[in-house]
């Protein structure tokens, strides 16, 4: 990500707090992003052609519509904000996910936001994993929790694989992360979580204390270099040791950080199964913003 010409913002329904809004309006401030505004809208009843008539349907889902419409109006007015920079759609659909990935891919657009609601038991909604897997854009989930700014953006790298996509995953992961901090005008920091070796007592291999060491060590080196050209201070590259997850989820908290940019290898199409296990088993621990970046 080095441009934010536009952003696509994932509203949530009415009555709710607009969390998707307020971060991609400050976005949009800081970098002069024109905003585009989606309420998303579906009555399943309208389209009962069992139960009700073609003319029956039609005036059901204009009276949503059109509520919804106002609706919009107001939140705009409210909101004050510039007729200039803002667009807006009431848009009728029950597969939110499909019409983002059409208007992406036709409007180019450049970051969708939307809001994610923590809880203790689900962590993203389907809708979010859906997202995750089909945008064409990077994706920016916004935390409904609240926390007090620290200015600390982090990049998620994983260092495990070597391959070509792998390594330009990482440096558009460094690259966003880069481009959101100088933008918020904050700290940007890298961490890499070191798999913790799993050695069978008997084995005739290095003490896992010593091996730990040694992986930490070389894990450290690779980051070091391949962050080098941002010009990290080494406080802010982190390689802690454990699970992925936890680790990162780890860093996260100590840091306080708004922000966690993390690349996932998701699939379109009929293989659009998984986004990627590292980024699954981070996405589902920690509680902060996310923006996820594709290949």
């Amino acid at each position: 990500m080095k441009v934010l010409g536009s952003i696509l913002v994932i509203l949530d329904k009415p009555k709710h707090a607009q969390i998707a809004l307020e971060r991609a309006r400050a976005l949009a401030d800081a970098g002069g992003a024109r905003l585009h505004l989606a309420s998303f809208c579906w009555l399943a009843m309208a389209e009962h052609k069992e139960v009700f008539d073609a003319h029956q349907r039609r005036a059901l889902k204009h009276a949503v519509v059109k509520e919804r419409e106002q609706w919009l109006r107001d939140l705009v007015l409210d909101a004050g904000l510039a007729a200039a920079n803002v667009t807006t759609e009431v848009v009728w659909t029950d597969d939110i996910a499909g019409w983002v990935a059409d208007y992406v891919q036709a409007s180019k657009t450049d970051l969708v936001v939307k809001s994610v609601h923590h809880s203790r038991s689900i962590v993203h909604t389907p809708l979010d994993w859906q997202l995750l897997r089909s945008c064409p854009a990077p994706l920016y989930l916004a935390s409904g929790e609240a926390r007090k700014a620290s200015g600390n953006v982090l990049a998620t790298i994983d260092l495990r694989h070597t391959d070509r996509k792998h390594q330009l995953l990482n440096l558009r992961v460094l690259d966003a992360a880069r481009f959101i901090s100088g933008l918020r005008k904050g700290r940007m920091h890298c961490v890499h979580a070191v798999d913790s070796p799993a050695v069978m007592p008997g084995l005739d291999i290095a003490a896992p204390a010593k091996l730990e060491r040694q992986m930490k060590a070389r894990a450290r080196e690779l980051l070091e270099a391949l962050v080098n050209p941002y010009e990290l201070p080494r406080a802010r590259v982190h390689t802690p040791v454990g699970k992925v997850g936890a680790s990162v989820a780890g860093v996260v908290d100590r840091l306080k950080a708004d922000l966690l940019v993390v690349g996932t290898s998701a699939r379109r199409g009929l293989g659009a199964i998984l986004i990627g296990n590292s980024a699954e088993k981070i996405l589902a621990k920690v509680n902060c913003d996310v923006l996820a970046v594709h290949p």
